[in-house]
């Protein structure tokens, strides 16, 4: 029995992080690519990167939980004063809110980057 529930716990877990993957295809990445690497042509970037935004994120928010929060707080209203990252609005504005975001899918993108980006 403690098997099953195991299996569950880490079946779901996996699941909860692809499904951030996808939430952030259909939502993120048309302004936010994932990382940046050599061939990256910074000029061209028309929002800060995935990994160096989880990076900032970080900085602040080093819990799960409360980078989750920070997340679907941030994304629902997105303000100067809430932004971990003032050089970001300097150069490329301040984000739309994205109001058609479930607090579920915002979960998942959070999960997904935690994960993903140190």
């Amino acid at each position: 029995m403690v098997l099953i529930v195991l299996f569950l716990f880490i079946f779901s877990f996996s699941y909860a992080e692809e499904y951030g993957y996808q939430v952030y295809k259909q939502y993120c990445s048309s302004c936010h690519i994932e990382k940046i690497d050599e061939t990256t042509d910074n000029l061209s970037l028309k929002a800060p990167p995935m990994d160096a935004l989880t990076r900032q994120i970080k900085y602040f928010y080093r819990k799960k939980d409360s980078f989750t929060d920070y997340l679907e707080d941030f994304l629902k209203e997105p303000s100067p004063e809430k932004s971990v990252c003032k050089p970001c609005i300097d150069r490329w504005g301040l984000m739309s809110p994205i109001k058609n975001i479930s607090p579920e899918e915002i979960q998942s993108i959070a999960l997904w980057m935690f994960k993903n980006f140190r």
